[in-house]
């Protein structure tokens, strides 16, 4: 995964655009996570040149100065970052779906996530304010399964989860 600060400027980034939803080539896409590997068929470590021609990706022009790039596959609404120098898959944002052992993480409460994972997060809770609406986002680190979650509001639902295959030195 990506250094938090980086992390945040994505977040912030994509967090302004609207979901655009179209259908992928093929059938839609499976996200199923296996963690700190993949997430369906999308490997962690694995070139992004791989999968332009399975899915509809749309580049994602880099406004920041971020050392990623961005591709969105729309339906479903999911972001790959890659390294921009090796291009290799580094992370995978969803935003809508994410099943581990079946069920759907986005939209369950940190503590219906903690009770199903049996995983506990690490570190302090960052707490982001960056949305108009003015309910902030709590971020918790799960090192273990390789995931960063984001809670709109405390004790709100999960809304977006960050995979990858490895966490950040601090």
């Amino acid at each position: 995964m990506l250094k938090f600060d980086i992390l945040e400027k994505l977040q912030k980034r994509i967090i302004k655009r609207q979901k655009i939803l179209i259908q992928e080539k093929g059938n839609n896409m499976n996200l199923n996570l296996i963690p700190l590997k993949k997430i369906g068929n999308i490997i962690f470590g694995e070139s992004i040149n791989k999968y332009k021609e399975k899915y509809d990706l749309e580049f994602i022009k880099d406004v920041d100065d971020l050392e990623i790039d961005s591709y969105r596959i729309r339906q479903p609404h999911v972001i790959i970052n890659v390294n921009k120098s090796t291009h290799l898959i580094d992370s995978i944002m969803c935003y809508e779906e994410l099943y581990y052992k079946g069920k759907n993480l986005i939209g369950l409460t940190i503590k219906e996530f903690v009770s199903f994972t049996k995983e506990k997060y690490y570190g302090d809770i960052d707490i982001l304010d960056f949305e108009d609406d003015d309910i902030p986002q709590y971020v918790y680190e799960f090192e273990d399964i390789g995931l960063q979650v984001w809670e709109k509001g405390k004790g709100g639902k999960i809304v977006t989860i960050i995979a990858g295959s490895k966490y950040p030195d601090d």
